[in-house]
């Protein structure tokens, strides 16, 4: 299996969620005191001198950049769990509607910019470890105002169907009308049918029990 390590800790201090970049396992990078050593030796005017300046000038700005791709990153990551604070709370079931559009303004950057930081990113939470797009969903309207996400809608259809009575399992219609019922969620059957599909339950009929 493949090994997934968190670039992101989320941690629970004092009653307040501290979120900080994994810096342990980031690459220590610096520039070699040989290369510094070399170009103070090197004769002034010499072609030497400017090949080690041009390539030290690289070396820094390259340096530079990833120092601004991390912080870059975990500024990122402080608004995510600003706003899924309920996440990590209650779990997926509070995960609300996060659009990536909406990071982006806030740290003030190109939605492209926030896509490639977070792309291949996993967080460790006090959930468990998550890939940071997970974090990014789109909502429904609730009929009481406001939205509720697609993850949270599917925890609660998943908990539906795990109270029901296995002699007679909720069809999708049944659900539909009992999400709007009892959560304040309007969806349509074939909705259900869909969210019912990616969690992997089966239909109604061969849920049965005897």
């Amino acid at each position: 299996a493949a090994v997934i390590l968190p670039d992101i800790l989320v941690e629970e201090v004092e009653g307040e969620f501290v979120v900080r970049l994994e810096r342990e396992r980031q690459p220590r990078l610096r520039i070699s005191r040989a290369y510094r050593e070399m170009l103070r030796r090197t004769r002034k005017g010499d072609a030497a001198e400017e090949w080690l300046k041009k390539r030290l000038d690289t070396a820094k700005w390259f340096l530079d950049a990833v120092a601004q791709r991390q912080s870059t990153l975990e500024c990122i990551a402080v608004i995510i769990f600003k706003e899924q604070r309920p996440f990590l709370e209650h779990g997926p079931s509070a995960l609300r509607p996060l659009r990536m559009q909406e990071v982006a303004d806030q740290v003030e950057l190109h939605i492209s910019t926030v896509s490639r930081a977070v792309s291949g990113k996993y967080a460790q939470t006090p959930r468990g470890i998550y890939p940071l797009r997970y974090f990014f969903v789109s909502g429904t309207a609730r009929d009481t105002g406001g939205e509720a996400s697609q993850v949270s809608i599917q925890e609660r259809l998943k908990t539906l169907i795990e109270k029901e009575d296995p002699k007679k399992p909720l069809s999708d219609e049944h659900l539909a009308k009992l999400l709007a019922e009892r959560e304040d969620i309007s969806i349509a059957r074939r909705t259900v049918t869909k969210y019912r599909k990616m969690l992997g339950i089966p239909a109604s009929s061969k849920r049965r029990r005897f």
